[in-house]
C-alpha cells in the first residue's frame, strides 16, 4: 500500500495546473470541462495530503481562471467607458450646437420683430400725419 501511495503521489506531484488527474491535456480555458472534474476513482487511492494538491492546484487554477475574467471584464469596461466618453462628448457637442442655433434663431426673431414694430409704428405716424394734414386742409 505505501507503494501505491508513493507511486500516486509522484503521479500527482508530477502534473502542472494544465493536465487532468488522468495526464489529459486540459482542453477546456477555465479548467471547468467534466474531463478536469475528479471522479470518486480518481481521488480513492490519495492520502490527505495528495488530496489537499489536488485541491489546491483545483483551486489555483479557477483562480488564474477568475483573474483571467476579471482582466477580460475589465479590459470591456474600459472599452465601454472609452465608447460612453465619446458619445457624451458627441451629444454634449450637438447641444450646444443645438443651443447656439435656437439662441441664433430667437435673436433673428426678436430683431425681425423690432422691424416690424418699427414698420408698423412708423405707418400709424404716417396714418396720423396724413389725418392731420386732411383735417388742416377741412378747417382751412
Amino acid at each position: 500500500m505505501a507503494s501505491s501511495t508513493r507511486g500516486s503521489q509522484e503521479a500527482i506531484q508530477g502534473q502542472n495546473t494544465d493536465t487532468t488527474l488522468q495526464g489529459k491535456p486540459n482542453s477546456h480555458k477555465h479548467g471547468t470541462s467534466p474531463e478536469t472534474i475528479p471522479t470518486r476513482d480518481d481521488i480513492q487511492g490519495l492520502d490527505w495530503d495528495q488530496l489537499q494538491e489536488v485541491y489546491i492546484n483545483a483551486m489555483q487554477e479557477h483562480g488564474k481562471a477568475e483573474e483571467e475574467v476579471k482582466n477580460q471584464t475589465s479590459d470591456l469596461l474600459k472599452i465601454f467607458t472609452a465608447w460612453s466618453e465619446t458619445t457624451l462628448v458627441r451629444d454634449e457637442t450637438r447641444a450646444l450646437k443645438r443651443f447656439k442655433t435656437q439662441m441664433q434663431h430667437v435673436q433673428n426673431s426678436e430683431e425681425s420683430l423690432e422691424m416690424k414694430k418699427r414698420h408698423y409704428t412708423n405707418v400709424v405716424k404716417a396714418f396720423e400725419s396724413a389725418l392731420a394734414l386732411l383735417n388742416n386742409r377741412v378747417n382751412h
